[in-house]
Order: C-alpha cells, then structure tokens, then sequence
C-alpha cells in the first residue's frame, strides 16, 4: 500500500475514481496531464478504484480503453479508502513527504455540479496545492468540497471477503515473497488451494501479529520495507476464514509477482561466493569462520544492499561482513591450512569497512534515499560465519549478492551524507540465572559529533524477551529509536529508517533489555533452564544493538565509528554480572 513507505520522500496524489461516474471519467485526460507535469518534480499520481462490484479485469479494461496513463491502485477491499475516508468520486487527496493530508477536495471547478460543466476552468485547486507543497508552504486552501457521484462500499463488501479480490492483494504483497518456492518459509503461497488450506492458520498468526514476521512496535519511527497489517487486513483474514474460504471471481485475481530466480532483491550487480567448501565437523562447540573472497571491482563503488545465501542453512547461524582494503585478511588466511581462518570476537584486524550482515528472518532491503556504504576497488571482503554443529559432518560454501548505488561515487564525495557507516553498543556482562524471568541488561553511549541516525540493527539470543533503544537529545528532547516489546529469535533484522533522523551531539543512546530464562520461556533451549552467561554459541547470550549512521561531514562519520569502539572496549568483560 503506497501509504506505507515513503523514503524518497515523494508528495503523493490519491484521487477515488470509478468506472461508471460520468464526471470521473472526464477527468482522466487532465490527471494525465497532472501526472506528466508533476512527476519530474517528486510527485506521484495514484487513481484508486475501490468498487467491489467490478472486477479487477472489467477496472483494468476500463483504464485502457480511457487511456489512464497514471497507475490505478485496486482497492475493492476499502482498506485505502478506510484510511483516507473519500465521500465523492473523484475526489482528490494530497500527502506531503511527510504522509499528511494537506489538502482534500475538487481537482479543479470545471463542474459546477451534477450536469453542469463549466465553459471555462478558472481555478486548479490541485496544481495550486502542489506547488505549494513542492515550495514548502502551505496549500492557499486545504479542503474545497468535490462534485462528483457519492462514494458508496457495495453490497458486495459486506457479503464478506474472498480470496481474489481480498485475501490475494495482501497475501501476494506480504507473505508470498518468502512463501514460495525455493525460500525459507515452509510452505508456499501462490495461488487459492495453497492459501485456503491455512485459513484458518493465517487468520490466527495474522491476529497475534505472529505474521508476517515483524517484531517492532508500531507508533514510533517508521521503517523501510514494514510489514505491519492494518486493523483492517487483519479482519479481511479473519473474516474470510469464518465464512469457510471462498474463491471468489477469477476476474477480481492480481496478478502473481514476478521475482528473479533465487534473489529476492532482483539480479545482484555482482556475486560473489566462498572460494571452496568449508566442512564443519559433526559435533563439538560452535565455530566462528572467517572467509576472504576477493571483490572484482575496478573503481570504488557504493553499495546499496547485499543478499546473503547460505550454501548449508542447517549449520549457519549467521553471517557479518566486513571490508579489508589491505589484505591483513589474506594474511592470516595464508597461515592456516583449512579455508578461512577461525576467531572469535572479531576479525583480527581493523576492518576498513563493513557490508552487515545476515541473521535467520533477515529480509535483504536497500539502504533507503540512494545512500550506501563504501567499498573501495581491490577490497576483499572478509565474510565471518558462525556455524553449530548439527551431528554430522556438513559442508557449507555460501554466496553473497551485492546491489550497487546506480550514481557514481563522485557524487557521494559531493555528498557525503549519501555514504553510510556503523557503529555498535553492548553489554557484556551476563550472568543470568536458571528461572529468571526479567533480567535486566542495559548500556549506553554518547554521540561525540552531529550524525544521522539510518537505521537500527538489534541483536540478542534464544533468552531474549524484550529490548527498547531511546535517544535523549542535549536539549532532553527522548525519541523512541525501536521498541520490541516481544522478541523473537527466528526474526531478527535490520531496520532502515525511512526518514534518517538527525542527531546532535551529546545525543545519549540507551539501550535496555530484558531476558527470560525461565521455563515459561518457549524458546528456552534448555529444559529445565540452566545458568546462561554472555558468549558467541548459540546457547549463550548477547546483547548488542548496531547503528547506521551518515554525516554533512565524512570525518563525522569515522570520527563517531573509532571513538565508539574505544568505548566500547573500555566495556566490563567479566560475563558474571550481578542482575540489576
């Protein structure tokens, strides 16, 4: 739903259309115009058609034949139309980048009611408000009443939901993208026998907010790529599994996506893979695996996303990349017999960079605004792998896709706030004893230059219950960054902030969190619990938040990332903490 995200911070134009309302129709020619006009200035034109008595089909031949050239949003479920509440068709609604109704309200007063055109159109309320958006200011009117045909939720509505025109929107748009073929879900989710099979399941885990997997509280920063469902969706699921799971119209069916094989993201700029398989032995502790693959690139880039496949998803646990432009990694891979070279707490070097990393439930996604991290030509990448032994032998050889920023990184010199870097919390003392149901970990850290926060990366094991991260600014001003209030190991990912938020310095970061070691826990690994201190096995536990940060000034940047890693190695290392 176009509502949702918003990142590069478009103004957007929702204008309620309908097949059969004679002023509607009338009005396509000028919304063609408006749409050219405005797009090469950061707007975007949406039609909605929210007539639950037409099918998908019959709208989309009704477009054609008008010639729309703005993309028609289907909306037969009034999940758009419950949101914005139109009473007219057409009726207009403009959002600022920041997803306020700036203005509601008649395209322009070419009618002057029912059957009453005007000769002459005399005043373009839209454009007038779009300009204004577009200057910073305010529309010189934000509500002029619309004249057109009433907007009315058919009949069919609330003879309740089917699958073609309400389930399958949301079910293509949110879960099909792991539930398919060849992905991590269990079960694929492509067409109505699939689906219809779980009705009654996907009402249950859409209600517990089970699924789709999204562990962030609602009502604080929004973030790129959220999964949330609206009060709406929900019901659309329960509804629809009371009524027994019809069909419904095949007319009314969207289309499947279309996804490149293998890649969630599309066709990687470039693939690269672990250089020979690694054999991780039966049993024993987990191990920690540093892999050096050589980047083949011959000009420094920037790099927008990564998409990590692992080779063996029975024994990778997770995976954190880091850049070497110096070759210390190759080194230390020279010195040892076996692919990689093991090491726990890190590298064994200072790493010139990093491209993130990957956990189980990590869903790849862009940085947001055509910003990226730096990768600088002749860099290795050095991939650490954290393996578990699973009782047999296993090999592993895992391929990582990179995504390049399609602006060239001269431009990223003129702009050093399109270049991303990072930076980490944690707490290292751990000590939490067997049936503690709230023990408290916490740390905090103090911005020494002006950055802008990116995004948030949050990381904890299987004992894990809840984790909050704030930012209290020098002027006390506190900003909730995330709040899980139920964590989820299988979950975990990164989250991008769709507006990066600007932080001065002296801003406070505080990170607190809360874990369950008692039997109540589902996700206890232990039965009945046991002692769990910090470490890197799975096991053990941890309790780390990353940050993406960006800066007006690159040195900001390094500045901020060296002056956190002194902090936190002066951290207590002791791992036998009292509980606090």
């Amino acid at each position: 739903m176009p509502l949702e995200q918003n990142d590069a911070r478009k103004v957007r134009v929702f204008v309620f259309l309908s097949t059969e309302c004679p002023i509607a129709r009338s009005y396509t020619p000028e919304l063609n115009r408006l749409s050219a006009e405005f797009a090469p200035r950061g707007v975007e034109l949406f039609g909605v058609w929210s007539d639950a008595t037409v099918t998908r089909a019959a709208a989309a031949q009704h477009f054609a034949e008008f010639k729309a050239k703005f993309p028609v949003l289907h909306d037969a479920s009034g999940v758009l139309a419950e949101m914005l509440k139109p009473t007219l068709v057409p009726e207009v609604f403009v959002l600022n980048a920041e997803g306020q109704t700036v203005y509601r309200g008649a395209i322009d007063n070419a009618w002057e009611s029912i059957g009453r055109r005007r000769a002459n159109v005399e005043q373009r309320f839209l454009v007038d408000a779009l300009n204004a958006v577009l200057a910073g200011r305010k529309p010189p009117v934000a509500n002029v009443d619309a004249v057109g045909c009433l907007f009315e939720r058919a009949a069919a509505v609330k003879a309740g939901p089917v699958f073609t025109r309400d389930v399958a929107p949301i079910v293509f748009a949110r879960c099909t993208t792991c539930h398919r073929d060849g992905q991590a879900a269990p079960f694929p989710l492509t067409n109505f026998a699939q689906t219809a099979k779980r009705a009654k399941q996907l009402a249950r885990v859409t209600r517990e907010r089970q699924m789709p997997p999204w562990i962030p509280a609602s009502g604080h920063e929004r973030f790129v790529g959220e999964r949330w469902l609206t009060d709406r969706e929900i019901s659309l699921f329960r509804d629809w599994a009371a009524a027994g799971a019809p069909e419904g119209d095949a007319a009314d069916l969207p289309p499947l996506p279309q996804f490149t094989d293998g890649w969630l993201l599309g066709k990687p700029d470039l693939v690269v893979k672990m250089t020979e398989p690694f054999t991780v032995r039966a049993d024993g502790p987990d191990i920690l695996q540093n892999f050096v693959i050589p980047i083949p690139t011959t000009e420094d880039k920037r790099v927008a996303a990564i998409e990590f496949h692992a080779g063996n998803k029975s024994v990778v646990h997770h995976a954190v990349l880091f850049l070497d432009d110096k070759g210390q990694g190759r080194k230390r891979d020279a010195a040892t017999p076996e692919p990689g070279y093991s090491l726990f707490g890190g590298v064994g070097f200072m790493p010139s960079g990093a491209l993130g990393g990957w956990s189980v439930g990590n869903t790849p996604r862009r940085l947001p605004g055509g910003m990226g991290r730096y990768l600088k030509r002749g860099s290795d990448l050095v991939m650490q792998l954290h393996y578990h032994p699973t009782g047999k032998v296993e090999t592993d050889q895992s391929t990582v896709g990179i995504y390049f920023v399609d602006k060239p990184i001269a431009e990223a010199l003129r702009r050093p706030s399109t270049l991303v870097g990072s930076f980490w919390m944690a707490n290292y003392e751990m000590d939490i004893p067997p049936g503690e149901a709230n023990y408290r970990r916490g740390t905090s850290y103090t911005l020494p230059r002006d950055v802008s926060l990116v995004g948030v990366v949050p990381h904890m094991h299987l004992v894990g219950k809840s984790l909050i991260v704030r930012a209290t600014l020098p002027d006390g001003t506190r900003r909730t960054l995330i709040d899980v209030p139920r964590w989820n190991y299988n979950w975990q990912d990164e989250y991008y902030f769709e507006r990066p938020i600007t932080l001065p310095r002296g801003t406070r970061f505080e990170l607190q969190a809360v874990f369950d070691n008692s039997a109540d826990n589902p996700s206890n690994p232990s039965s009945p619990p046991q002692r769990v201190t910090w470490g890197e096995g799975t096991l053990d536990e941890m309790l780390y938040c990353f940050f993406l940060i960006t800066a007006e000034k690159s040195e900001d940047v390094v500045h901020t990332i060296f002056h956190s890693m002194a902090h936190d190695a002066k951290q207590p290392r002791d791992g036998a903490a009292r509980n606090q």
